[in-house]
């Protein structure tokens, strides 16, 4: 399916013409992933398109990651290219390691747990081909369920949850299923992952790369995201004030976008706003206190306001609490969809 063309960045890059077949660097990160690294490998080896390395940078992973990498870089020589760290440098360091061994023309990001479907990287390479000021791709993603395979969402089934800008992206928290993403090397902004965050660096990046062209969208399903509880998906409560410094140094490090701090008051707002949903039936008085922040940042919002009032007799009455838990699991992605 073509891709349906977006909007504008303030900024109006020119970059240089994409060759008739570009090379396609698959970025993969992996630690201690020797259970799913396989699968993973395959799905991109898998792809239809011909001109494609796969960059892998494995964390100093203790289990048979680096064996099975190994293994694969003897089978296909060229194409998969594993770069074995002697120490851990987490998340963020890791994934600059991969990133600045990519010399693709344009750079896919992939995790060590996830898949792609078959036809997405020739998609995504068309989408840029006829997109030339594109800087940033993406497509929606079937996210599952690790043990059981069965999906618990489709991403971006609703035109309300489009990424169409840095503004998008920034509103509604980043682009579900990190592995969806595309991008083009020349917006990469300097030092790549900011690794003052050392976990969830990938959203202010993101929002960086879009600042400098545009982003577009394959509206197809072409990739997987796997949950399994060991994700920094499934540890937002936790990371919560990096997140929020994410947003932070995008203002600091872009003075020239006279938008982003207003912008990145209201990320903040929504982003806190969707964590207390979420604790709405884990932790009722942490619900109520993220929500008491929305209403500082926001005091405009009658949203915010609402779901202050609503965590605040979901803490004290148990009535309310119990229709919580019964209506707060069926209810987070029509509320998402709806709301955008």
């Amino acid at each position: 399916m073509a891709p349906n063309f977006l909007e504008e960045s303030l900024v109006t890059s020119t970059f240089k013409q994409l060759p008739t077949e570009p090379l396609v660097s698959v970025m993969v990160i992996t630690y201690n992933q020797a259970h799913f690294i396989r699968e993973t490998l395959d799905s991109v080896l898998s792809q239809d398109y011909p001109r494609l390395e796969i960059v892998v940078a494995d964390d100093a992973s203790t289990d048979d990651t680096p064996r099975i990498l190994e293994e694969y870089a003897a089978r296909y020589p060229g194409r998969v290219k594993p770069i074995l760290n002697a120490t851990n440098l987490g998340i963020t360091g890791n994934s600059n390691v991969a990133l600045f061994g990519c010399a693709g023309d344009l750079v896919a990001v992939m995790g060590g747990d996830d898949l792609f479907l078959p036809g997405k990287v020739s998609k995504q390479v068309e989408a840029f081909r006829s997109n030339p000021e594109a800087v940033l791709c993406y497509h929606p993603v079937d996210i599952f369920e690790s043990k059981s395979n069965q999906t618990i969402f489709v991403t971006d089934q609703h035109a309300r949850e489009d990424i169409r800008s840095y503004r998008d992206i920034i509103l509604k928290g980043g682009i579900a299923g990190a592995s969806s993403v595309m991008i083009r090397p020349e917006a990469i902004p300097p030092g790549g992952f900011d690794e003052r965050l050392p976990w969830v660096s990938d959203w202010q990046f993101y929002i960086e790369v879009a600042l400098r062209g545009k982003v577009i969208k394959v509206n197809e399903v072409l990739g997987r995201y796997r949950k399994h509880g060991l994700g920094a998906s499934d540890r937002t409560l936790e990371l919560l004030d990096e997140s929020l410094y994410a947003l932070d140094l995008v203002v600091e490090k872009n003075p020239e976008f006279s938008d982003l701090p207003a912008l990145c008051k209201q990320g903040k707002a929504r982003y806190i706003a969707g964590e207390a949903f979420r604790q709405l039936t884990k932790d009722p008085q942490i619900a109520a206190q993220l929500a008491k922040r929305c209403v500082d940042l926001a005091p405009e919002s009658s949203r915010y306001r609402i779901l202050r009032a609503f965590s605040i007799a979901n803490r004290w009455m148990p009535g309310v609490s119990w229709l919580t838990c019964k209506v707060v699991p069926y209810a987070k992605y029509a509320l998402k969809r709806r709301l955008g």
